[in-house]
């Protein structure tokens, strides 16, 4: 089978893993303490983890909007960190002027936010061949919840089991997995292999070149 619609991650997948998860997860920790979160994912969760447990508390309240203006700041600076040494990885627009020369949907689910993801897909040439583009700005919970990945879907109106998600980490296998889709996952990104000891995709891929005989291509 090749899929003709791809949903792809962003950061680690079309372009190299540059967050720094060490001093960024640890300034978030103390962004969520000073808001009176605690214990739990907030005490050893990651920057998504901890965010979609502050959601599960704030969203049934009508509060995101709290959160948003007190978190996404910090979110967004390690986000326009990472974009000033962003590089796509090989064969990134080639693959996606393929799909679209073949008439195959392709779109995007990511956790970063909306202001750099803009600026880089702009910069990188690759904005006109992605189409939605959901980041966490978009959505209550970023992945690993299924959120902006069955919206994606749900606007194509296509199954689950008939799109591929193309990331780099746990959480997109999760992600896709809660959403009824098959993964790949490209190396080399945010996990190493021995994350996905417990949560395996249904391929593993060392260049975005190698989607060439899953994907329907022109």
């Amino acid at each position: 089978m090749r899929y003709t619609a791809v949903i792809f991650d962003f950061e680690g997948t079309l372009v190299d893993f540059q967050w720094q998860l060490e001093p960024a997860e640890a300034e978030l920790r103390r962004a969520f303490a000073a808001l009176g979160f605690g214990g739990g994912e907030f005490a050893g969760g990651n920057y998504a983890s901890m965010w979609n447990a502050a959601a599960d508390l704030l969203a049934p309240q009508g509060r995101m909007a709290e959160l948003r203006q007190a978190l996404s700041p910090v979110y967004d600076r390690w986000d326009l960190d990472a974009l000033s040494r962003w590089a796509p990885r090989a064969g990134a627009a080639l693959l996606l002027r393929g799909l679209a020369a073949a008439h195959s949907r392709a779109g995007m689910v990511s956790n970063v936010g909306r202001r750099a993801l803009t600026e880089a897909l702009g910069r990188f040439d690759i904005a006109q061949w992605l189409s939605p583009v959901v980041s966490r700005d978009e959505v209550t919970w970023m992945k690993p919840r299924a959120e902006g990945i069955l919206r994606v879907i749900s606007g194509w109106r296509i199954a689950p089991a008939d799109v591929l998600f193309v990331g780099d980490s746990r959480a997109d296998v999760c992600g896709a997995r809660a959403a009824g889709m098959p993964v790949a996952v490209i190396r080399g990104g945010e996990c190493d292999e021995t994350a996905f000891a417990d949560a395996s995709p249904d391929h593993m891929i060392s260049r975005l070149d190698d989607l060439a005989k899953l994907v329907r291509l022109a």
